[in-house]
């Protein structure tokens, strides 16, 4: 029969053409996201089980931030407004659900090592490489021990202490508390809000490249603050808007839902553990991955080791240079 005497399964398919022109970012992201939803959605849930513990520190000093508001702000009792008013109390629970979800997936709360792995995995799908949620995630989790818990920690202190200055300077700048009211000109409080805006924007664009660095590069601690710090400059609109696009993503169901409704709180939580993190860091990855391309990856002078830490990009030796050496920094010591 012609059916099974044809050569239509053996015959060698289209292939991929070599010199394709590539996707555009945009279309790519929309393929990428298709292709590995289901996995996505798994190591999103995985990253949600490890961060539990940090998503209920960052409620807690939320919560806390605002008691020490109103303990030292005299002109209203906040606490009983909440309680009384529920328009208010609508107002608290989403302002709390922002908080928790925008700075749990930039990551400025995190769990550290574990985002390292989540991110791990995240850039693999971005480069669309083959990856094992489970044992990739584990592998560069512990790779990235000791790097992650340190960043964990110092992004932690910084939280704390711009969040602490944010409530003391909303006690100070009230006009209509009695207690601090006149102390300060105001230059100086334009000053205070102008610095502390600044440091709180800072901190969010630096995590938009630290774990990202840390499991593509083989850097220090130092290496990896000064290298996101510099990107941070020299991208600083992009960057900038990058972040306004994460808090909206963030802010559109909690803005839109009504928070009171136990349901839709649920939903919320649901829609954090099965996507969101995950969805807002690949955005994140299809931004921040070119831009170490431009910078560190193609730029042999880049405060560096060559050598990728678990990122597939190969360590390239120079022209007529022996294997006897190692990169340091960017540049090759014998």
């Amino acid at each position: 029969m012609r059916l099974f005497n044809s050569d239509r399964f053996t015959k060698p398919g289209k292939g991929v053409d070599k010199n394709a022109k590539p996707k555009p970012p945009f279309i790519r992201f929309f393929i990428v996201l298709w292709n590995k939803l289901s996995k996505l959605s798994g190591i999103n849930f995985i990253y949600f089980l490890t961060c539990i513990i940090m998503i209920a520190i960052a409620g807690a000093a939320f919560a806390g931030v605002v008691a020490l508001y109103d303990s030292f702000d005299t002109s209203v009792n906040v606490g009983q407004v909440i309680s009384e008013n529920p328009a208010a109390r609508d107002i608290y629970y989403k302002a709390i659900l922002f908080f928790v979800i925008f700075f749990t997936s930039i990551p400025v709360f995190s769990s550290g090592p574990f985002y390292a792995g989540f991110t791990f995995i995240i850039k693999s799908f971005y480069k669309e490489e083959p990856v094992f949620l489970w044992h990739d995630f584990i592998t560069k989790t512990r790779s990235n021990l000791g790097l992650g818990l340190k960043v964990m920690i110092i992004n932690l202190v910084c939280a704390l202490i711009i969040m602490l200055n944010t409530a003391a300077y909303m006690v100070i700048a009230n006009p209509s508390n009695p207690t601090y009211s006149g102390y300060f000109p105001w230059f100086v409080l334009f000053l205070i809000a102008l610095v502390t805006i600044f440091l709180t924007v800072l901190l969010v664009m630096l995590n938009l490249f630290l774990y990202p660095m840390m499991v593509t590069f083989n850097v220090t601690l130092k290496q990896l603050y000064k290298n996101s710090f510099v990107l941070c400059m020299v991208k600083w609109l992009p960057s900038l808007g990058m972040i306004l696009l994460d808090a909206l993503l963030v802010a559109v169901p909690v803005i839109f839902l009504p928070t009171y409704n136990y349901i839709v709180f649920v939903a919320l939580l649901v829609l954090y553990a099965a996507i969101l993190p995950g969805f807002i860091g690949l955005i994140n990855m299809f931004y921040v991955y070119p831009v170490f391309k431009k910078y560190m990856i193609d730029n042999a002078a880049a405060d560096k080791n060559n050598r990728a830490h678990g990122g597939g990009e190969q360590e390239q030796l120079p022209d007529n240079k022996p294997s006897g050496g190692r990169f340091e920094n960017g540049m090759w010591v014998e």
